[in-house]
């Protein structure tokens, strides 16, 4: 069994989406001679690294993280390339666009991959439960519709995922872990399990 690893890790210097909230990771308690207990605290916007956006994001009165039902975050996963109509997929789909070469540097938050309407209305109608992208976002920069065809549909949205190159696959066992939160969006633990 292979596990992996579809997640960035947050830390001081991961770049933030442009006009979001800094990310900071300080010492709340450092550790003495005395006292080992260590503490950190951290500032950061929710949509920061990889991370899941529901329904909540654009709709208002509509789901939070904390309302997504746990099971829709794991299962058979689909790995497909960007605007890739397949037959036969699965619940959750991972959309491969090699965008993520750009990690780390300023350029990957613009001119980036976008799936198209027509796309988006295939995997809709496939009743998918949710879908991740190795780019910051499903649409283009000050745009809105594709979130919007997606989580009016309660079809989850995981962005920023790591290692996309690594899916040399179809089909994967994938988990999508956010933290139980009463919020928007989460941070999430993202891995598929190549068995």
């Amino acid at each position: 069994m292979k596990i992996i690893d579809l997640t960035y890790t947050i830390n001081n210097s991961i770049k933030e989406y442009p006009e979001d909230p800094k990310t900071e990771i300080k010492y709340f308690k450092k550790p003495t001679q005395k006292d080992s207990l260590t503490l950190f605290e951290m500032r950061t916007g929710l949509h920061i690294g990889t991370h899941m956006d529901a329904p909540l994001h654009y709709i208002n009165n509509s789901k939070k993280i904390s309302d997504l039902n746990i099971e829709d975050f794991i299962g058979k996963t689909s790995v497909i390339k960007n605007n890739e109509f397949k037959n036969n997929i699965e619940k959750i789909v991972i959309i491969k666009t090699g965008w993520s070469k750009y990690w780390g540097n300023n350029k990957y938050f613009y001119n980036y991959p976008t799936p198209s309407i027509e796309f988006i209305q295939y995997l809709i109608n496939e009743n998918i439960k949710g879908i991740a992208i190795d780019t910051c976002s499903v649409d283009k920069n000050n745009e809105n519709t594709i979130h919007k065809m997606l989580l009016k549909n309660n079809i989850w949205i995981v962005e920023n995922i790591a290692n996309s190159e690594k899916l040399s696959k179809e089909k994967y066992e994938a988990y999508f872990i956010p933290l139980k939160i009463e919020t928007e969006a989460s941070p999430v633990r993202a891995y598929v399990i190549d068995k």
